[in-house]
């Protein structure tokens, strides 16, 4: 009888222990295998790179071995084993995404689910930055960048903070053409960033003459019927309207009666002594009141003027006679005289 009963309560203890084992087979791969050289690929989780190097105990220290789950960070949280550090980039992405178990400095690494600004990393110290040579903005790097490549860019003019000759200066951009107004203004007080050719000007800064650009071919320049002259633009005009003109004489080339021809200008009126000489022979330019006489290129007779109304005439006293002035006197002076009695 007690070799009946030792025989079924072996057969019990068998029965207990290899349901135990078939819920617990690494455990009971230990047991059975102290070398260690259980398939811990049947857990699901194939021992790796770094892992292989692992003790069970490293990871399983309770009783339940399938309280382990395969995730990284069940592990990989600070405590259990070596963490996320404090600088890493901030990102949902799961460890496994970017490392590898053969070493955390083996990285793979993708832009997907990283979630800080560009600038959290592209400082130029955790990851390449802003070049010192990049243009001057506040923008994001996501405003024109991709994460594909930092040479492919959409560019956008958008929180640009320089000025526009830091880049368009023929070397980074398209920069003022040799054919350009000279101009001391920058780029934005004429031109908008939409389109070069889309231009508010204005005369503000520049630097050059009149005649550099108001030469008829880059902008209107001096009409045919123009008064003859030799002076700058400036001289007379204003850069708010041609048409408002301070007009001097200076530089003016043509003889007088170019202009002064009662249709240009004011001319010789009707009542003017008879004259081929030229205004300026008598006038100044400053006055037309203001008269230095010359008898030279008079074509009319003396007594056309000579009438005491318009000049002095023959006086009272005179020598009766029907000749003409200058029979007699000549034009330097009345008192010389050359008398004829024929006369």
């Amino acid at each position: 009888m007690k070799l009946g009963v030792l025989i079924r309560l072996l057969a019990v203890c068998c029965t207990v222990w290899i349901g135990w084992t078939l819920q617990t087979p690494a455990l009971a791969q230990t047991i059975a295998d102290p070398s260690g050289s259980y398939d811990h690929l049947q857990t699901g989780f194939p021992l790796e790179g770094r892992h292989s190097l692992l003790d069970c105990g490293d990871c399983h220290t309770g009783e339940d071995l399938s309280a382990v789950s395969a995730s990284c960070a069940s592990c990989h949280d600070g405590t259990t084993a070596e963490g996320k550090p404090a600088e890493h980039i901030t990102t949902s992405a799961s460890c496994n995404d970017c490392h590898t178990a053969d070493g955390w400095t083996n990285v793979q690494f993708d832009h997907d689910d990283v979630t800080g600004a560009c600038v959290s990393c592209h400082n130029g110290t955790t990851a390449e930055g802003m070049p010192t040579t990049h243009i001057p903005t506040t923008a994001a790097c996501s405003d024109c960048h991709d994460t594909s490549s930092w040479a492919s860019v959409r560019f956008d003019h958008s929180e640009i903070t320089g000025s526009c000759g830091t880049c368009h200066n023929g070397t980074t951009a398209g920069g003022k053409p040799a054919g350009h107004i000279p101009t001391s203004a920058d780029c934005a007080d004429c031109h908008v960033t939409s389109d070069w050719t889309s231009v508010t000007f204005t005369h503000d800064g520049v630097t050059g003459s009149c005649a550099a650009c108001h030469n008829g071919t880059s902008a209107e320049g001096k009409p045919a019927g123009h008064i003859p002259t030799s002076a700058d633009c400036a001289d007379c005009h204003i850069t708010s309207g041609w048409a408002s003109v301070t007009f001097t004489h200076d530089g003016v080339t043509g003889a007088c009666a170019a202009c002064h021809n009662g249709t240009s200008a004011q001319g010789m009126p009707s009542t003017h002594i008879p004259t081929s000489a030229d205004c300026s022979g008598c006038h100044v330019s400053s006055s037309w009141t203001n008269v230095t006489f010359s008898h030279d290129g008079i074509t009319g007779s003396c007594a056309s003027c000579h009438n005491g109304t318009t000049a002095e005439g023959l006086p009272a006293g005179h020598v009766t006679t029907s000749a003409d002035c200058d029979t007699c006197h000549v034009s330097s002076s009345w008192t010389n005289v050359q008398f004829d009695h024929g006369a």
